[in-house]
């Protein structure tokens, strides 16, 4: 009788065991780097000293710029970028394309999942006239790692000259 007792919960923690096992094998440390990035339109929410949630101060006291450059982001078709690209092995290389303002830009960028480095180059975009414009393709081009989901997606870089990391922060365009 013992014998059986023992038995029985050697069974049962066997059991135990190989039901927890499909749970431990679910887990990754990786991006899904395709589903973060490809497949949708990203735009521009704001950009922000990162962690924070506030547009960061470009204009120092220019209300009349910062308030131009605000109304020309929430227009639709602007500070917009889609990403295309094949993932191998936690890593995504592909080319991209967007809108700042009225200017076009196209580029190549890569993603790894398990690290999150981000690298874009960018050609285009060039909008003279508008400061935040200039950042937003000066934060493309020097970022160098992301963070975010399917819904949300940051870019994190240090603007030139500056010991700051400011991130780009894109919603899904829907």
């Amino acid at each position: 009788r013992r014998e059986l007792d023992m038995k029985k919960r050697l069974i049962l923690k066997v059991l135990g065991l190989l039901l927890l096992l499909p749970m431990f094998s679910g887990c990754n440390d990786t991006d899904d780097v395709a589903g973060i990035f490809t497949g949708k339109t990203w735009k521009l929410t704001y950009i922000t000293v990162k962690d924070s949630h506030q547009m960061f101060n470009f204009w120092g006291n220019d209300n009349k710029a910062r308030e131009q450059s605000m109304k020309l982001l929430d227009e639709t078709g602007r500070y917009v970028i889609t990403f295309n690209g094949m993932e191998e092995s936690n890593i995504i290389i592909g080319t991209l394309s967007g809108t700042v303002i009225t200017s076009t830009f196209t580029g190549s960028w890569s993603a790894n999942g398990k690290d999150n480095q981000f690298n874009a180059s960018i050609q285009g975009g060039n909008e003279s006239s508008d400061i935040l414009a200039k950042n937003f393709i000066e934060g493309l081009n020097n970022a160098t790692s992301y963070g975010g989901d399917e819904r949300n997606l940051y870019l994190y870089y240090k603007p030139s000259g500056s010991q700051q990391t400011l991130s780009l922060v894109f919603h899904v365009v829907k």
